[in-house]
């Protein structure tokens, strides 16, 4: 009986204890070396322990994938089922491969999240800042890629988008 009251009052002592609610951390990543150090900042500016961070990848209907064969030419598929498989197993391959061994050797708690967008009137912006509500993110932290980027255009809307629309606070990391 005395041994269950002292199980009952470590019970007890660790709710006093308890840390803060945790804090959500959402990271959009691509495989630009920006997202890369945006996602090195997160880790060593914003996370504290406790903290999830979420990797958030977003598939454009349109991506293809380009494949390397042994004569060196890139071959870029046309969009259909089995390229969509393609290009989402890549870009779990890349996040896993890229990310998550910080992750694992930091103990830090994550989550990776690709998603497809379906229609090309939700903007990957729209999306993110969806992601960001449900999660009640503490921060999003972007990367802003450089004017020499080719695809400048759409990740430059994308963090425009999330400034001036998202409820949690965004970051913008800007890149060389």
């Amino acid at each position: 009986h005395c041994h269950k009251n002292t199980v009952t009052n470590t019970n007890h002592k660790h709710t006093i204890m308890e840390p803060l609610p945790l804090r959500h951390l959402l990271v959009p990543v691509d495989e630009s070396k920006a997202s890369k150090e945006a996602f090195e900042w997160t880790l060593e500016n914003l996370y504290k322990q406790g903290d999830t961070v979420h990797l958030f990848h977003v598939i454009s209907p349109s991506q293809k994938v380009v494949i390397n064969t042994d004569l060196g030419i890139d071959e870029v598929i046309p969009d259909n089922g089995e390229n969509a498989r393609r290009v989402e197993a890549h870009a779990k391959d890349y996040l896993t491969s890229t990310f998550v061994p910080v992750l694992e050797a930091k103990k830090i708690p994550f989550q990776i999240e690709i998603v497809r967008f379906a229609t090309d009137n939700d903007s990957i912006g729209s999306i993110i800042c969806k992601r960001a509500d449900q999660l009640n993110a503490a921060a999003v932290v972007m990367a802003k890629h450089s004017k020499g980027a080719i695809k400048e255009f759409i990740v430059g809307s994308v963090t425009n988008y999330c400034t001036h629309n998202s409820r949690s606070p965004v970051l913008v990391m800007h890149s060389d």
